[in-house]
Formats: structure tokens, C-alpha cells, sequence
């Protein structure tokens, strides 16, 4: 909680209105994964639609705080989750694209995404954040220098 009180006026608006983005995502695409399902379509097997759900919605918002300058860039914290993040995209994608090719499970079976291929969006999704984060950090850096 004390971050929070670090955080000046317009910074703690942003947040508010991230978080009300990630809500009505999170509220629009659980409503649209319902009526799919309620007319036959499941694109997804179980419960990986509303975890892929979630999951997106999460990236979304630490894609809009990165962008926002919501939390300092350079504290270690947000460093390390986010480098953890990139390292964790990454194994996951080379780890399923490796299980796509020598597992021949292919990408789709019976209308339905598999979970290699579930994977592969996932470490991409992790990857993002990481990218969006590197390239925020390099264009703050050269406004800095600019100014």
C-alpha cells in the first residue's frame, strides 16, 4: 500500500480508468466467450477460454500501466517481474512451438484451439509485455536525453 501513496493525482486517475478498461474487457469478452458457447461454438477446451480470458485481460492492463508511466520503470520490483516475464514468454513459446512440431498435435483439433497452441498465444502475450516495456524504457530514455 505504500506505493499507492506515492503516486501523485493524475497517476492514481490513470490507474482508475486501466482498471475500469481491464473490467469492461474482462466483462465484454466473458460475455461474448457466453454466447458462443450458448450457440454450440467453444473455441477452447474446459476452462482454457476463460483462463486465455483473463490472462489477456491482465496483459492488457500492465501493457496500459507501462505506457501510462503508471509505476517507475526503473524500480527493481517491476524490473525483475518483468524481465521474469519475457524469460518466461519465451520458454514457454519455444517450448510449445517444440511440442507442435515434434508432437504433431497440431493447432487446431475438432474446432477447438489446443493447449500447445494455447501456449504459444500465452508466451506470446508474456513477450509483449516485456516488449512494450523495453521500448517504453529506450523512449523515455531518449526524451530524457533530448530535453
Amino acid at each position: 500500500m505504500r506505493k499507492i501513496k506515492k503516486l501523485d493525482e493524475l497517476q492514481l486517475l490513470k490507474r482508475g480508468n486501466i482498471f475500469k478498461h481491464g473490467m469492461f474487457c474482462l466483462i465484454g469478452l466473458l460475455l461474448l466467450n457466453t454466447l458462443l458457447y450458448s450457440q454450440g461454438i467453444e473455441w477452447a477446451s474446459g476452462k482454457w477460454a476463460e483462463l486465455t480470458i483473463i490472462l489477456f485481460t491482465i496483459v492488457l492492463c500492465s501493457i496500459e500501466f507501462i505506457l501510462y508511466d503508471i509505476y517507475p520503470l526503473t524500480e527493481n520490483k517491476q524490473k525483475h517481474l518483468i524481465y521474469f516475464l519475457g524469460l518466461f514468454g519465451f520458454v514457454a513459446l519455444i517450448a510449445c512451438i517444440y511440442d507442435l512440431i515434434v508432437g504433431k498435435s497440431g493447432i487446431v483439433v475438432d474446432g477447438k484451439i489446443t493447449e500447445t497452441a494455447l501456449g504459444i498465444i500465452y508466451g506470446l502475450m508474456f513477450i509483449s509485455v516485456f516488449v512494450v516495456y523495453k521500448l517504453k524504457k529506450q523512449y523515455n530514455a531518449k526524451h530524457e536525453n533530448d530535453e
